[in-house]
């Protein structure tokens, strides 16, 4: 009896110190495994088994939040498990019967770099989760997207930022989740390719004093492309546009003064690697109002649209002049309301060149 007390007593210790030490242990060789810092989450390596290695690590980290990542698809995409489709969530892409394209591209999501992957939630709900913080760096992002992608301003009509769903924590990591949506919007605006909400979208973020600083076309998501010109269909119904990507987002105080929102410095990177154009002196480093220089970025690309209405071409070539998001948000409803909708109904053309920049951007 004696000795089974002895044996038991000296295996309780080991028991709990195995409980409470082997899931420590467990989380820190796991986390030993991914990315320091976003730039290498960004740019984990030159092939996408890189990209790939990093999600399959995180797969148990994952599960315990009640999720499980789709698997790689080919290139920079994801498939999803079991070659299902999607499940509805109002947020997705839409399609028409009759005239959309192929039914696959539903089954396939297309990712710029591996900070977001398409993930399946338990529930069978298919969502992108981001990562947002890593060691501290992102934190502005996690402030700007919790003011304004939850809780009451989430619910606003006006506000056309994805609403993040949840986060959760791993270590120093911070993920976010948000509703899985449509298709880039620069892959229906442009010479390569007409929504006015892109002023919406910046109007709302500053007045809650967030500034994205790069709101160019490729971080706008449109919920479904309506075709009414390839078809020459007018729609009853209008695709919601979203404002995406909040990594290089700014958070100032919420009864701080426009006008005293200022930084310095590019979005990102430094002169030798941001292709991006900028107005004149952000990248001399001088001080700029953030909130400007969203909206010179939304003004960049609609300057080269061409409706073939005179009155509307002109605003749109002079539309920076208006300085902030919201007055170029009256101005474009009032000139448009005085447009009948038929004469709207026409295919676009894009200037060649504005000011001596080109649609694209080149890296000099």
């Amino acid at each position: 009896m004696d000795f089974i007390v002895a044996v038991v007593s000296a295996a309780v210790p080991a028991l709990f110190a195995s409980y409470y030490y082997y899931p420590r242990w467990r989380d820190s060789r796991t986390r030993a495994q991914l990315p320091l810092d976003i730039e290498t989450w960004r740019y984990p390596g030159r092939s996408h088994a890189a990209e790939e290695r990093i999600w399959n690590v995180l797969s148990p980290i994952l599960a315990r939040h009640g999720l499980a990542s789709w698997p790689w698809g080919g290139a920079s995409s994801t498939k999803t498990p079991d070659d299902e489709y999607p499940r509805p969530n109002g947020y997705n892409e839409l399609f028409d019967q009759s005239h959309s394209k192929k039914l696959a591209n539903l089954k396939t999501w297309l990712y710029w770099n591996p900070l977001n992957r398409a993930i399946r939630t338990k529930e069978g709900q298919d969502v992108v989760c981001r990562v947002i913080v890593v060691k501290g760096e992102g934190i502005n992002a996690l402030k700007s997207l919790r003011r304004i992608s939850t809780g009451l301003n989430s619910l606003a009509s006006c506000n056309h930022t994805l609403p993040m769903l949840r986060e959760f924590t791993f270590k120093d990591i911070v993920f976010g989740i948000f509703p899985m949506s449509g298709s880039s919007f620069g892959m229906i605006f442009g010479p390569n390719g007409h929504d006015w909400c892109k002023a919406s979208a910046l109007a709302f973020i500053h007045e809650k004093r967030v500034a994205h600083r790069d709101a160019f076309i490729h971080n706008y998501l449109v919920q479904w492309d309506p075709e009414s010109l390839k078809h020459q269909l007018v729609r009853l119904t209008r695709p919601r546009l979203y404002l995406i990507d909040f990594e290089t987002a700014l958070c100032f105080p919420e009864d701080s003064l426009y006008d005293d929102c200022t930084c310095t410095g590019l979005p990102f990177g430094d002169i030798n690697d941001y292709a991006l154009p900028t107005p004149p002196g952000v990248a001399e480093g001088k001080s700029y109002n953030a909130f400007y220089l969203d909206f010179w970025q939304l003004c960049y690309h609609l300057a080269f649209l061409q409706t073939g209405i005179p009155e509307l071409d002109e605003l749109l070539l002079g539309l920076v002049n208006m300085g902030t998001a919201a007055a170029a948000l009256d101005a474009l409803s009032e000139r448009l309301g005085q447009i009948p909708p038929v004469q709207l109904h026409t295919p676009p053309t894009y200037r060649e060149a504005v000011n001596g920049h080109t649609f694209y951007p080149r890296r000099p």
